[in-house]
């Protein structure tokens, strides 16, 4: 999918210099929306960024493991956090259907009433 069709498709694009800049947002839990969606996308399209994102978070909780002085594993906790943004992209797409779906129906609903307003 190119640049273009990602753009009308997603409606935001993040570049790797974009995405760069919001891995720390990401680490932090504060991405949200089409903004972690389009994080998301690129990540698992780049393998550039995906390494950084690797790196960084490594050394962000690294740190803050060791200065607590616990066991980690550091790569698996990423995975769950991606896991976690992914399930998160998910299910906003599933409550943005359902809102799709139920204007809709309101839309409908009104359309009818004006219809029997009309016949009556």
């Amino acid at each position: 999918m190119c640049v273009r069709e990602y753009r009308i498709v997603y409606g935001v694009y993040m570049d790797c210099r974009e995405t760069r800049k919001n891995i720390y947002r990401f680490i932090e839990d504060k991405l949200e929306g089409k903004e972690l969606q389009s994080f998301m996308k690129h990540i698992s399209q780049c393998e550039e960024c995906k390494e950084e994102l690797a790196i960084e978070y490594l050394v962000t909780e690294g740190l803050q493991h060791l200065e607590k002085e616990s066991t980690f594993d550091l790569q698996s906790q990423l995975e769950k956090k991606m896991e976690g943004a992914r399930k998160k992209i998910a299910l906003r797409k599933r409550v943005v259907c359902f809102m799709y779906a139920m204007e809709t129906l309101a839309i409908l609903a009104v359309l009818l009433m004006a219809v029997l307003v009309i016949v009556k």
